[in-house]
């Protein structure tokens, strides 16, 4: 009788806590570390330096810490660092960072990213994200605290989406999404996306004070009723001297309109983004430091 024999392919020096759990047909590298109670699915390769927290349930075919599609990637060692009790969908992929944008891929916590998203190097997803089915991000993409991105929607590198903004689906982001809003098109392709409201379950979920909720909705009707002569709006709602998320929004429009084609993200080309010097390892970040001087 023919017997068959589950393989799983755990590398000697790999650090895999005790009551993780790594099913049939699975990869991991000599570079990983897998938190407690994760939870790899069938065939899931984890590979490169990667640093995966506890608690999180990563589903059949994903590939984790693979290189980075980017020609200007030379081979130094770069990380992708994963936080705690993510859910991660079928197929879903992410690359290790690149020298070139900082050295470091990085999901944070209590995230959902839905089968067939790719999550491409040196980007950065805050905490409690959810990326719908094949949803896409480019190198460099930020995506803050609470922020959705609906299916298939896609976002063009150095590219920031607000903290509890919504993307539509099928939408191209080519620009920063400011905080608190939704953006797309109000009638699928046929207009270019841009913001169409407040995103009133992410208000809902940011957990605002009333007095603080009723400025930043006066301050999202000021700035995006009609957005034209922005710049001059924000400097409005400044010297009224704003305070809390409607100040954050007010300074968030005004970085991407100093940005590059509305990507404040760009002005961090080949320079050492802050998001990487405050999520690498304190000695990993000071051999960098040593390298480059």
């Amino acid at each position: 009788m023919t017997q068959l024999r589950v393989v799983r392919e755990i590398a000697p020096s790999a650090q895999v806590a005790p009551d993780a759990v790594i099913g049939p047909f699975c990869v991991v590298g000599p570079k990983v570390t897998i938190g407690p109670g994760t939870v790899l699915g069938r065939r899931v390769c984890v590979e490169g330096h990667t640093v995966i927290g506890s608690g999180n349930l990563i589903d059949e075919g994903c590939v984790l810490g693979a290189l980075p599609q980017d020609l200007k990637y030379a081979g130094k060692p770069t990380m992708l660092i994963i936080g705690h009790r993510n859910r991660l969908g079928p197929r879903v992929t992410a690359h290790i960072g690149t020298e070139y944008g900082g050295f470091l891929t990085r999901i944070g916590d209590d995230n959902v990213l839905m089968d067939g998203c790719h999550i491409a190097h040196d980007c950065y997803l805050d905490d409690r994200t959810r990326l719908c089915r094949q949803v896409l991000l480019a190198g460099h993409v930020l995506v803050g605290t609470g922020a959705v991105m609906e299916e298939q929607a896609a976002a063009h590198h150095f590219t920031t989406i607000g903290r509890y903004a919504r993307v539509l689906p099928r939408t191209p982001v080519r620009r920063d999404v400011p905080p608190y809003t939704v953006f797309g098109s109000e009638d699928g392709e046929s207009q270019p996306p841009a913001v169409r409201g407040a995103h009133e379950d992410g208000i809902k979920a940011a957990g605002l004070s009333p007095a603080e909720e009723k400025e930043l909705r006066s301050a999202l009707r000021e700035l995006f009723d009609d957005e034209e002569a922005l710049q001059t709006k924000i400097e409005q709602l400044v010297n009224m001297g704003v305070e809390g998320q409607a100040a954050e929004l007010c300074e968030f429009c005004r970085r991407s309109l100093q940005g590059v084609f509305g990507r404040y993200h760009e002005l961090s080309r080949g320079k050492m983004p802050p998001q990487a010097v405050k999520y690498l390892p304190p000695a990993i970040l000071a051999g960098i430091v040593r390298q480059q001087q």
